[in-house]
């Protein structure tokens, strides 16, 4: 074993329904070994997590069998290993870390679940995430085992996907989130509606004509965010009556679906776009592949927000630190 190998003192699992990400970390938090592969929570058969975990980091566990693990993501949920509870906002770091889930006796090591966490909107509906807290934590972390300081500061992290989260923060304490389903509604409109029925493959997504259709979608929804039900039927009706070309469609769905978010993130957020006179939303962080996040930044520059862009892998320092926080290294 080199001495790198000597230092490893944590595996990290970002274990989600559809894949698996795993970190070997040394005693301070770099990372040593990562990999990655499709075993979520939906293809382990017969509950057998158990098994999948000891495959997966086999080679880690056979150079050092006492490593402790933390996992976060849906393997906590009731579909998965076991259901971690959700933990009510405000949360901070070390509330987090202090309610993480045993699975000693289960998974046979000190093994750590990552709970989500839940909010309640002004009129009581309750909203709930899984994984993306530990992202968002990665995201605050300024090194690997020490958060930024709790300088009171507010913040918001908008984190793309199948269900979107913005997620507000005050120091290393999140105060409250959102979810919005952008994602998995682009995916049903255009596998399983009418409107997928005349789409056509973009040779190139982010081409110069793809990209002005997106804006149009962007531009539709912050004019009338409330009207998200009618533009939708538009998808179709300038594909009937030719007004805009098949490849394109899907770019200009994706543009409304996002702005129609970024509109009541607005709302939600106390931002306002720049053309209503208004002082505009506190640059938010957007925590997205360089792909997704470019488009979400490029919709909210059309609000009038400008955004920066966060590292897409923070959910291995957020790992990290959360289980620094825990003890769980000691």
């Amino acid at each position: 074993m080199d001495s790198a190998r000597e230092t490893v003192r944590l595996i990290g699992l970002d274990w989600g329904s559809s894949s698996l990400r795993g970190w070997l970390f040394d005693a301070s938090g770099r990372i040593l070994d990562e990999r990655s592969a499709p075993l979520g929570i939906l293809a382990v058969r017969d509950r057998r997590f158990d098994r999948v975990f000891e495959r997966f980091c086999a080679d880690w566990l056979a150079e050092r069998p006492t490593l402790p693990v933390v996992a976060s993501g849906m393997i906590g949920s009731r579909q998965g290993w076991r259901e971690a509870a959700y933990l009510a906002t405000p949360a901070s770091l070390d509330a987090l870390a202090g309610a993480l889930l045993d699975l000693d006796e289960v998974a046979g090591r000190r093994f750590r679940i990552v709970p989500g966490l839940v909010t309640r909107s002004a009129s009581g509906a309750p909203d709930v995430l899984r994984g993306e807290e530990t992202q968002v934590f990665g995201a605050l972390c300024s090194s690997a085992n020490t958060a930024t300081t709790d300088d009171g500061v507010d913040r918001l992290f908008v984190l793309p996907g199948t269900h979107s989260k913005w997620v507000a923060t005050q120091g290393t304490t999140v105060t409250g989130f959102r979810s919005w389903m952008t994602g998995e509604l682009y995916a049903v409109l255009r596998e399983h509606s009418i409107l997928g029925r005349m789409f056509a493959e973009a040779t190139d997504p982010d081409a110069a004509g793809a990209m002005a259709a997106f804006d149009d979608g962007v531009d539709r929804a912050l004019t009338a965010p409330g009207a998200l039900a009618h533009l939708l039927f538009t998808v179709r009706t300038e594909g009937l009556l030719g007004e805009r070309a098949a490849d394109r469609q899907p770019a200009y769905l994706s543009g409304l679906l996002i702005g129609a978010e970024i509109a009541d993130a607005l709302r939600v957020f106390g931002g306002r776009s720049a053309a209503s006179g208004a002082t505009p939303l506190a640059s938010p962080t957007i925590v997205a592949s360089a792909s997704i996040a470019g488009r979400y930044r490029r919709a909210l520059l059309r609000a009038g927000v400008d955004a920066q862009i966060a590292d897409g892998a923070s959910a291995a320092p957020g790992l990290f630190a959360i289980a620094f926080r825990s003890g769980l290294l000691a």
